[in-house]
């Protein structure tokens, strides 16, 4: 590991030219419900005056997931500008967001999404559930769309453990709290970012993991209190990969997304915890939850029924598709 000083490291853990998402309220639309706030995982609302959502002054925490948006009963909600970096490392070029191009038929018609595209283009993150627990049988489907994933070479590199139990829940959510507020704390402290780097594996843990849409608003908000880390979901399934088997964090990333959608078809919610890892860094618990040293609890995913309408349509990055078609004359770049 090379030795880095806090001014070598200081691109990762103060990054500059970050301008965070902005989006605003139509007052003559607004019936003031409240869910835009409410589905804002970063707090970035307040009402004003006359309890009409406005951004906070000195928001720093939008990061344009667009979920306040389809939680709106009445397309209240505008973007104004999406959450961009124009400065240093983590500046990876930020093109227009555009909603789905149209389905067309092979002769250029439009056509219509089929059941399961539908169900990757509404689906959003679920943070907020109804206080009403999962049925076993709908978790045991999504554990199989799991089973049933593609691997590597066959590996199958993946374990699941699912917790419904509240004791333990609240056991698992104090550790990963306390856990990560300890982290928040190193993290901020410039005098300590040396040893924090050190700590989770220095060069060899690549520079997106500090990334700072969940570094600099996300560990503060799960420090502070306000983001629980795993959202009150009435069900959490921890899924770890084989360390002696290849690419746990690819293949366990499969695996997931398969629950994931399985999770939205059968009317489900669900949203990945990356703080859920925290028990990754506790022993005690880690053995607890299933996991011994051969394998690395790789990421947690929050199950439970909706509270309120958060799926829908929303515009994502578009990067324009290099095609090499055949009998072109080489490479087209879509406009």
């Amino acid at each position: 590991m090379s030795e880095k000083t806090f001014e070598d490291l200081k691109p990762i853990f103060r990054p500059t030219g970050i301008h965070p998402g902005i989006m605003k309220v139509d007052p003559e639309k607004c019936t003031k419900c409240g869910l835009c706030i409410e589905n804002c995982c970063f707090s970035c609302w307040e009402n004003d005056a006359d309890d009409i959502p406005k951004m906070k002054e000195g928001n720093v925490g939008c990061f344009s997931c667009f979920n306040c948006m389809v939680a709106c009963p009445v397309d209240a909600v505008e973007i104004v500008d999406t959450w961009h970096v124009d400065d240093g490392i983590f500046d990876v070029g930020f093109p227009e967001q555009k909603l789905p191009l149209e389905p067309r038929d092979a002769e250029g018609n439009i056509s219509e999404w089929n059941g399961v595209e539908r169900t990757v283009l509404e689906r959003r993150s679920v943070r907020n559930f109804k206080d009403e627990p999962v049925s076993d049988h709908l978790i045991r489907r999504i554990l199989e769309a799991g089973r049933f994933a593609p691997s590597a070479a066959n590996n199958q590199n993946w374990k699941f453990t699912v917790v419904t139990d509240k004791a333990l829940l609240d056991e698992v959510e104090q550790a990963a709290a306390g856990f990560w507020a300890y982290i928040h704390g190193q993290y901020n402290d410039d005098a300590q970012v040396v040893e924090l780097w050190k700590s989770f594996g220095g060069d060899a843990l690549p520079t997106g993991s500090w990334e700072p849409r969940a570094m600099i608003r996300g560990l503060n908000q799960v420090a502070a209190g306000e983001l629980p880390v795993y959202l009150n979901a009435p069900c959490v399934i921890f899924v770890g990969g084989s360390i002696g088997l290849y690419g746990p964090d690819m293949q366990v990333g499969i695996a997931g997304q398969n629950m994931n959608l399985v999770a939205n078809s059968l009317g489900l919610g669900a949203c990945w915890s990356g703080f859920g890892t925290a028990p990754e860094y506790n022993p005690e618990l880690k053995a607890k939850l299933g996991f011994d040293d051969g394998w690395k609890i790789t990421t947690s995913m929050c199950i439970g029924h909706p509270k309120f309408k958060q799926k829908g349509i929303v515009k994502r990055h578009y990067r324009p598709v290099t095609w090499f078609r055949q009998g072109g004359d080489g490479p087209e770049v879509e406009e």
